[in-house]
C-alpha cells in the first residue's frame, strides 16, 4: 500500500513556529472558500434560484466535501446578538448614552411606536441598543441580501445571485482540485443549458489551481508527445535498429522501476513531484546507453576504454545525488534516492551491452559528420583552447552578475487563463468581500491574554488608514465591542436607570430596571469567532488575527507593530515563497558541493599520468559546466527572474556536463565520443527544451535552463585537450 502525496504544501519545509502552525491550522487551508456569481434578466431569478437550491443538495452529497459557506446567515447572527442585547452599543450610541441619554430614549420611543419588528426582549434591552448595533454591523457580502445559502441583489433590470461554497478538498492537490471543479462545472453546465442568458463568474483558489494543473498537463502532453516522436525518429535514423531502440527503452524502464522501489522502501510517504522531477532527470540515463552502444560498435579495444569512463561518470553522478540526502528537504532527499538507484541499475545494464550483441554502429553519415567536427577541434592549439574556455566562462559569468535577480513567489508555480482571471476580478469587484493574505497575527498563552492587546491594536486601525498605511481591515471588534466599551456601556446604563429620565422611561414601558451580570465580548459560539481566534485546551499556542487589505506601506505597519511583542505582520504566501527561496539556496549549495566533489573525483581518477595534469583537466570540465549554467541563467533572466526551477534544470546540466567531460577526457577516440554526446544532447534539448515555450513560468524556467545549458556544454566539451591521456598519442 503506497500513500502518495500530491499537495504543494507537502513539498515545502514544515513551519516550525507553533503560532504560525496554529494559525494555518485554524484557517483550515484544506477547506477552500470559493464563490459563484450568476447574473441575468430579472424574470429568471425565481426559476434560477429554485434550480440552484435543488442542485446544491446533489453537489453537497459528493465526496469532494462541498458545502455552503456556514456561519454567515442572518438567523445565526441575530441569535447571538439577541442573547447579549442591552450590553452592547455602537460608539455613537455610547456617546449619547454618556452625554445625552434623553436622545436615545426619544429614539427608542419613536421606534417602539412604529410597526417595525423588535427581535430582542424589551426587558433586557429597553433602549434597543442591540438592534441598533446589529444594523450597524458590516455586511459579509456588501449589497447582497441573504436568502438561505444564496445571496441576492438587483441592479436595475438585472439580478445577481451569489453562491458562496467551501470544500474539504485540498486546493493545492491536483486530483482534489479537479474533483471539486468537475462537480461545480456540472452545476454551471446545467444552469447555462436551461438559462443561456445567465452569465456565470467564478472566484476562488481552487479554480485557478485546477486550471493551472490542466494547462500544465496539456502542455507537458503536447510538448512531451512531440519530443518523444522526434527522439524516436532520431534514434532510428542514427542506429537503424529497432533492437537498439528497444534496449534503450528497457534500460529506462528498469531504472525507473528501481528508483521508485528505492523511494518507497526509504520513505513512508512518497510525493508525486518526485516522479515528475525524476522522470525528467532520468533522461540523463540514456546518455550511458548511447556511449555504451557506440563504444561497443567500434570493437573490443574501444569498449575497454569506454568502461572506465562509464564507471567514473556514473559513480561521480551517483555520489552527487546522494549528497541530496544532506538537505533538510524531503522532496530533494527522495529525488536523490531515486536517481542514485536508477543510475546504479543503468550502469549494470549497459555494462552488458557487448554480451547482448548490441554492436550496431551508427549511420555512416553520422560518423563522418563527427569525424569532421573532431578534425576541426583538433586544429585548435592547447593555448587557444584554454583561452576559449576562459572567455566562454568570463563573459557569461559577468553577464549573469550584471543581470542577476531572483523571484521565489509561489505564484510562479502556476498560471491561470486570462478568462478565469477576468472572472476573479469581476467577482471581487462585485462582492467587495475579499481580504489579502496579510494578517496581523497576535500570539500568546491564551485568548484572555490576547484580548486587551487586540483591542489596543484595533483602536489604531482607523489612524493607520488615515495615514495611508492600509485601506481596509476585518477585525473581531467590528462585530463585538471591546472590553473597555463593554464596561463603559454597562456603567452608563446602570447610571441611567437611577436617574429621573431613565426611571420615567422604564415607567412608560411598565418594566423594571434590567440587571447586568458580568459578561465578556469573547463569545466562543459567535459564528465568526473561529475566524479570528484559535486556541485549544492544554496548549500554550493561542492566536488571534486581524485581516488586512491593500497594505500600501508594509514597512510602516511593521514598525508600528513593534510596540507589541505579541504582534507581527504575517502572510502565508510570503512564508511559502520564503520556503521556495530556502529550496533554491539549498539546491545552489548542493550544486556547488557536486562541482567540488566532481573535481576531486575526476582529479583522482582521470587517465592522466601526473596529478597536475589531472587537476588541469578537471578544472577545465568544471569551467565548462559553470560556463553553460551562466549562459543558461543569463538567457533565462531575459524573460523572468531566477527561481527554484532554474536550479532544478541546472541539476541536469551539471550531471550531463560531468558525463560529457569524462568521455571527452578519456582515451576514447574523440569522434566516437562526439557521436554519443551529440545524440545525447540533441535528445535532451528536444525533450526538455520544448518546455521553454510553456506558459507556466516554472515549467518554462526548467526548459530554458536545460535547452541552453546542455547545448553550451555539448559545444564546449570537445575543447578539452587530449594531450595528457595515458596511451593516447
Amino acid at each position: 500500500m503506497v500513500q502518495w502525496q500530491s499537495s504543494l504544501l507537502d513539498t515545502l519545509p514544515q513551519e516550525a513556529d507553533p503560532y504560525h502552525k496554529r494559525y494555518l491550522a485554524s484557517q483550515k487551508p484544506n477547506e477552500q472558500r470559493f464563490l459563484l456569481l450568476f447574473s441575468g434578466p430579472e424574470e429568471l431569478q425565481a426559476p434560477l434560484q429554485k434550480l440552484l437550491t435543488a442542485q446544491l443538495t446533489a453537489l453537497t452529497e459528493h465526496a469532494s466535501g462541498i458545502t455552503p459557506l456556514s456561519g454567515q446567515s442572518s438567523a445565526q447572527f441575530l441569535q447571538v446578538y439577541a442573547e447579549h442585547a442591552g450590553y452592547w452599543a455602537t460608539p455613537a450610541a455610547l456617546t449619547l448614552l454618556q452625554h445625552d441619554p434623553q436622545q436615545l430614549i426619544n429614539n427608542a420611543q419613536q421606534r417602539l411606536q412604529q410597526p417595525l419588528p423588535v427581535w430582542a426582549d424589551i426587558q433586557q434591552d429597553p433602549l434597543l441598543l442591540g438592534q441598533t448595533y446589529v444594523e450597524s454591523l458590516p455586511e459579509v457580502f456588501p449589497g447582497f441580501q441573504a436568502s438561505g445559502p444564496l445571496y441576492q441583489r438587483r441592479q436595475g433590470d438585472v439580478f445577481q445571485l451569489l453562491l458562496p461554497l467551501t470544500s474539504t478538498a485540498d486546493a493545492l492537490s491536483q486530483t482534489a482540485a479537479e474533483q471539486v471543479t468537475q462537480q461545480v462545472e456540472q452545476l454551471i453546465a446545467q444552469v447555462q443549458q436551461q438559462f443561456p442568458q445567465v452569465e456565470v463568474a467564478r472566484s476562488g483558489l481552487i479554480f485557478h489551481a485546477s486550471a493551472a494543473a490542466a494547462q500544465a498537463k496539456s502542455e507537458m502532453t503536447w510538448f512531451g508527445g512531440l519530443s518523444v516522436i522526434v527522439v524516436l525518429l532520431l534514434l532510428l535514423w542514427v542506429f537503424r535498429s529497432l533492437r537498439q531502440l528497444f534496449f534503450a527503452a528497457l534500460t529506462l524502464a528498469l531504472s525507473s522501476l528501481a528508483g521508485i522501489t528505492a523511494v518507497l522502501w526509504a520513505f513512508p510517504h512518497a510525493h508525486l513531484l518526485t516522479l515528475v522531477f525524476a522522470t525528467t532527470l532520468i533522461g540523463l540515463c540514456i546518455d550511458y546507453v548511447f556511449h555504451a552502444s557506440i563504444g561497443a560498435s567500434h570493437g573490443r579495444h574501444s569498449w575497454r576504454h569506454v568502461v572506465p569512463a562509464l564507471l567514473l561518470g556514473a559513480c561521480t553522478t551517483i555520489a552527487g545525488f546522494l549528497l541530496l540526502l544532506g538537505l533538510p528537504l524531503p522532496l530533494m532527499q527522495q529525488l536523490g534516492v531515486f536517481m542514485a538507484a536508477a543510475l546504479a541499475v543503468v550502469l549494470l545494464v549497459v555494462l552488458l551491452t557487448p554480451q547482448l550483441g548490441l554492436a550496431q554502429s551508427p549511420k555512416p553519415q553520422w560518423q563522418a559528420l563527427h569525424q569532421t567536427l573532431e578534425n576541426g577541434y583538433q586544429r585548435l592549439s592547447s593555448r587557444l583552447r584554454l583561452s576559449l574556455l576562459c572567455i566562454a566562462c568570463f563573459v557569461p559569468v559577468a553577464t549573469l552578475a550584471a543581470l542577476y535577480d531572483t523571484d521565489d513567489a509561489v505564484q510562479q508555480l502556476a498560471s491561470s487563463p486570462a478568462s478565469l482571471l477576468a472572472q476573479e476580478q469581476h467577482v471581487r469587484a462585485q462582492t467587495s468581500a475579499y481580504y489579502d493574505a496579510d494578517v496581523i497575527l497576535l500570539r500568546g498563552p491564551d485568548i484572555a491574554a490576547l484580548y486587551p492587546i487586540y483591542g489596543e491594536i484595533n483602536a489604531l486601525l482607523p489612524q493607520w488608514q488615515q495615514q495611508g498605511i492600509l485601506s481596509r481591515w476585518q477585525s473581531w471588534f467590528d462585530y463585538v465591542p471591546t472590553p473597555q466599551q463593554l464596561a463603559t456601556t454597562q456603567a452608563a446604563l446602570e447610571k441611567l436607570w437611577q436617574q429621573p429620565e431613565g426611571q420615567a422611561y422604564l415607567s412608560w414601558l411598565g418594566i423594571d430596571a434590567p440587571s447586568y451580570p458580568p459578561t465578556s465580548g469573547g463569545i466562543a459560539h459567535h459564528p465568526l469567532y473561529p475566524a479570528f481566534f484559535n486556541a485549544q485546551e492544554n496548549d500554550a499556542a493561542a492566536v488571534a488575527i486581524i485581516r488586512l487589505a491593500d497594505i500600501t506601506d508594509r514597512a510602516a505597519l511593521k514598525q508600528a507593530l513593534q510596540h507589541w511583542p505579541q504582534a507581527e505582520l504575517f502572510n502565508p504566501l510570503t512564508q511559502a515563497s520564503d520556503s521556495l527561496a530556502l529550496y533554491r539556496q539549498q539546491l545552489a549549495l548542493w550544486l556547488l558541493g557536486l562541482l567540488a566533489l566532481a573535481w576531486l573525483l575526476l582529479t583522482w581518477r582521470l587517465p592522466a599520468e601526473k596529478l597536475q595534469q589531472r587537476a588541469l583537466i578537471s578544472t577545465q570540465i568544471i569551467v565548462i559546466i559553470i560556463s553553460a549554467i551562466a549562459c543558461a541563467f543569463s538567457v533565462a533572466l531575459l524573460s523572468q527572474a531566477l527561481n527554484l526551477f532554474h536550479l532544478i534544470g541546472a541539476m541536469l546540466v551539471v550531471v550531463l556536463g560531468i558525463d560529457y567531460g569524462v568521455f571527452c577526457a578519456s582515451p576514447i577516440q574523440r569522434a566516437h565520443a562526439l557521436q554519443a554526446i551529440s545524440i545525447s544532447a540533441l535528445t535532451t534539448m528536444v525533450a526538455f527544451g520544448a518546455l521553454s515555450f510553456s506558459s507556466t513560468p516554472a515549467i518554462a524556467a526548467f526548459g530554458t535552463t536545460v535547452l541552453v545549458g546542455v547545448g553550451v556544454t555539448a559545444l564546449l566539451a570537445p575543447v578539452l585537450s587530449t594531450a595528457y591521456f595515458k596511451g593516447h598519442s
